[in-house]
């Protein structure tokens, strides 16, 4: 399989060095209008021409696929032309930086018959995919409470992450993660109501909390923040009738699992958990490119974590009760 990589900074550089480890696949070019130092040795060293133009790299002939790792409110240009160009495309999360941008996306993607996923890639982390195993085969009994928690500190200021306008946000870089991920245990969402410190604009601090209610009754508690004074921690915690199983990245046990005696339940290890979760996101995107299996995530699902995060941040900001109509989107 023949990939370009359009993005020049940390996550295009993590993703072009999990294309080099694969077996039959290359990187044919990179693009982007700025490349940090990393990239650039890397691709030089891959012997890869680094394009100042993503036009360039689309005009090729001699690609099947591009991952899109570049700021989010490019993702939806980018990810529309490499479609229109015959491409298959992995686009990093968020999906876009509004919902029509993601419609028109999914759209392209069906229109030209190609293939389109998101890097939703905490569906592959062990212990969130362990957890929802162990959710779905009813390990713990019927869930009532879930929490999640993602923190980390706030980008520079010079940053584009720094600019809502463009990146949505702490709500759009963390917690479209979690939000993902309760979807996709817990279906459809009918109710949001949500919090941030985004409007008090203090600078070097933003977190949002959400309250999430399910059509299945299910209520979430999920956060986000960046004003975390060191490292990256993420967290959750979800409760039913015979137990509890949860998860924190700065603890001695990945996963643990708290059930009634008699329930028998056990947690069963994840195939991939041995392996960089954003590698077997990737193979998970090639295989399916092939003609395999579907990755995890879908175009619609990703579609529709976007919709929610944004109504988390609309609710923060408008103070407002979110309430929506039951119509199977999931």
């Amino acid at each position: 399989m023949r990939y370009g990589i359009i993005g020049g900074g940390g996550m295009a550089h993590l993703h072009a060095g999990h294309v080099l480890r694969m077996n039959d696949a290359q990187i044919v070019a990179c693009a982007a209008l700025e490349f940090t130092p990393t990239m650039h040795a890397l691709a030089n060293k891959a012997g890869v021409p680094c394009l100042n133009d993503a036009a360039d790299l689309l005009a090729r002939t001699d690609l099947d696929a591009v991952i899109i790792a570049t700021p989010t409110d490019t993702h939806a240009t980018l990810t529309i032309a490499a479609l229109q160009a015959g491409l298959h495309v992995l686009v990093e999360k968020p999906l876009a930086r509004t919902v029509a941008e993601g419609s028109a996306m999914l759209a392209a993607a069906e229109r030209h018959h190609k293939k389109l996923l998101c890097g939703q890639v905490v569906r592959y982390f062990p212990e969130y995919a362990t957890a929802h195993d162990a959710i779905s085969a009813g390990s713990i009994g019927n869930i009532g409470v879930a929490r999640t928690s993602r923190a980390g500190a706030h980008p520079p200021a010079q940053s584009w992450y720094a600019d809502t306008l463009r990146s949505g946000g702490v709500a759009l870089d963390l917690l479209i993660h979690d939000i993902d991920w309760l979807l996709w245990n817990f279906g459809p969402v009918e109710r949001v109501y949500a919090r941030s410190l985004t409007e008090r604009a203090i600078p070097g601090r933003d977190g949002v909390l959400a309250i999430l209610r399910f059509v299945n009754g299910v209520i979430a508690h999920a956060e986000a923040n960046w004003a975390y004074p060191d490292g990256f921690v993420t967290a959750l915690e979800v409760a039913g009738s015979d137990g509890i199983v949860a998860h924190r990245n700065d603890g001695i046990v990945d996963l643990a699992m708290r059930a009634q005696r008699d329930s028998g339940a056990k947690l069963a290890s994840d195939p991939t958990a041995q392996e960089d979760p954003y590698y077997a996101q990737l193979c998970a995107f090639d295989g399916w490119i092939r003609g395999g299996a579907a990755p995890r995530s879908t175009p619609a699902a990703s579609l529709e974590s976007l919709r929610i995060t944004l109504a988390v941040v609309e609710s923060a900001a408008t103070g407002a009760v979110i309430t929506y109509p039951i119509d199977g989107r999931l």
